[in-house]
């Protein structure tokens, strides 16, 4: 999902759901969940009929969560 917005290559949110094998309502709900949870600005072009990130992708945010100690990305003891 991530790689998609990213390349801005998505489509309409009905070919974005089927290429994830989502539902269009799951879809949706992980749409709202990177929004409103991780606090990440996704958007949807009507005119190019993509979704495309205004600032930081989900990598950006994910990145900095690691250990300062080890850089050990999500793995880490000392961050879980």
């Amino acid at each position: 999902m991530d790689f998609l917005i990213q390349k801005e290559r998505t489509g309409s949110p009905e070919r974005f759901a089927r290429k994830m094998e989502l539902s269009r309502s799951t879809f949706f709900e992980y749409i709202s969940y990177l929004r409103n949870e991780l606090m990440l600005q996704i958007n949807y072009d009507e005119y190019r009929e993509t979704y495309y990130y205004e600032g930081n992708s989900f990598v950006d945010v994910f990145g900095k969560m690691r250990c300062e100690g080890c850089k050990d990305r999500l793995r880490c003891e000392a961050i879980a």
